[in-house]
């Protein structure tokens, strides 16, 4: 038995690792010139390691990335809830304010939950609608008025929610945006991998084939065989195909199918969108933040109005030992757009201007070492991770999932329904996937 796979990220490494362990051989073929895909560490920096991806791991109960950390000797970094959030000008905001407009944020989003159960609402709408909808509604009919400061801090949590979603809330579903929270979810800590994803990546990867700036660009289905086709014009022959690129790619037909996907798999495919989010990490000469921050594993920064929610709203302090000064901090919803036009440099001073807002009463120290990522420009990439659109469902995942005829399988996390969005759920699709097509 003979398989290719088609990717080598987590879901594509997870794969080829059982069904290599299974005594198949398998050749995995990765456009990139480097292993991983949305795993992608940046070592660089002083005795840290940065995720330019996926670096955080959401609930460790029984997660497998927790448990293969912990077979490697990895150790994990509890992330601590303390998260104070500051105003531009300094100011830290008093808790109280926070604590109120977290729960008014949450009853707007349970009044959502409460929407969809009504049956007699048939209509999708985007949730940044109705979450306005439902704002409006409130402060109408209680007669609340809240403080400028109060709807600054509103937006910052939109913009978490924003982060979450990985695009701008007009797009997102309002009927579906948390579907798989319908489903048991990982229990227990977040944890920052310290060490990065790639450790475990890396070890998933050992002894296996793979060949690195090998682009496919065709998969021909319709004979016994698979034949798969390579930039360079090679055609590999194959029993059985996984295909793992990122939903981006199948969104804009980066591979030619022959027979061409079904209408319906197409439709769901298009039916999810393509999240962006971007990082900015920042290594300074001292930690100016300590004696204002505490100890915290992060902290928030209050947006100056909504337009400018998704630029740097939270900033990670990326060395728990409180040794290191390196802080990185995340570009969302509408802000990604803004960045997009600007070059590193810009995004930079963008960037160093907030930090001297935060931190007005004292001197910041300008950054000796900075990256910013780009995801939407990667040509083999071009996202962060998935989310539901606008009148999509949860369904549109396990679509993309079936099979096709026994020889053509789709794992990664756009194809897990119940853990989208996360290396945890690229992974489970690929041993999912694996023990399909095994069984074959």
């Amino acid at each position: 038995k003979s398989v290719i796979i088609v990717g080598a990220g987590a879901a594509g490494l997870a794969a080829a690792r059982q069904l290599h362990n299974f005594g198949i051989t398998v050749i995995v073929l990765e456009a990139k010139d480097r292993i991983g895909g949305r795993v992608w560490d940046d070592k660089t920096f002083t005795g840290v390691t940065v995720g330019r991806g996926a670096q955080i791991v959401n609930g460790c109960v029984n997660n497998p990335m927790a448990l293969m950390c912990e077979q490697l000797g990895i150790k994990m970094h509890k992330l601590g809830e303390k998260c104070d959030l500051i105003q531009e000008g300094g100011r830290i905001t008093d808790p109280t304010i926070d604590k109120r407009m977290d729960f008014h944020f949450n009853a707007i989003l349970d009044v959502v939950s409460e929407w969809r159960k009504d049956k007699t609402q048939h209509q999708d709408v985007p949730l940044g609608e109705k979450i306005q909808e439902i704002y409006k509604a409130f402060i109408q009919e209680s007669g609340i008025q809240f403080s400028e400061l109060e709807e600054k801090v509103l937006q910052f949590h939109l913009s978490n929610l924003e982060y979450a979603c990985g695009s701008n809330l007009s797009q997102v579903s309002a009927r579906s945006w948390d579907h798989n929270e319908f489903f048991a979810q990982f229990a227990g800590d977040h944890t920052l991998l310290t060490v990065g994803y790639s450790t475990v990546i890396d070890k998933l990867a050992e002894g296996l084939d793979i060949r690195l700036n090998f682009p496919v660009q065709s998969i021909d289905h319709s004979g016994e065989e698979v034949q798969v086709t390579t930039a360079d014009g090679t055609v590999w022959t194959t029993q059985k195909v996984l295909v793992t690129v990122p939903l981006a790619l199948l969104q804009k037909n980066a591979i030619q199918f022959n027979p061409p996907l079904s209408e319906k798999k197409i439709k769901a495919i298009n039916s999810l969108g393509a999240g962006v989010i971007e990082k900015i990490a920042l290594q300074f000469p001292y930690r100016f933040w300590d004696s204002k921050i505490q100890g915290a594993d992060f902290f928030g920064h209050v947006p100056p109005n909504s337009s400018q929610r998704g630029l740097f709203s939270v900033f990670y302090d990326m060395d728990p030992e409180g040794k290191e000064s390196i802080l990185m901090s995340v570009v969302t919803g509408d802000a990604v757009t803004t960045i997009k036009n600007l070059d590193d440099q810009q995004v930079l001073q963008q960037c160093m201007t907030v930090l001297r807002e935060l931190f007005k009463e004292q001197e910041v120290p300008d950054p000796v070492k900075f990256f910013v990522t780009r995801w939407s420009n990667d040509p083999w990439l071009q996202m962060a991770y998935s989310f539901v659109k606008t009148g999509g469902s949860g369904e549109a995942y396990d679509m993309i999932a079936e099979d096709i005829q026994g020889k053509v399988f789709f794992a990664g996390e756009a194809t897990n329904r119940h853990f989208p969005q996360t290396v945890t759920g690229a992974y489970l699709s690929g041993v999912r996937e694996a023990s399909k097509i095994a069984a074959f």
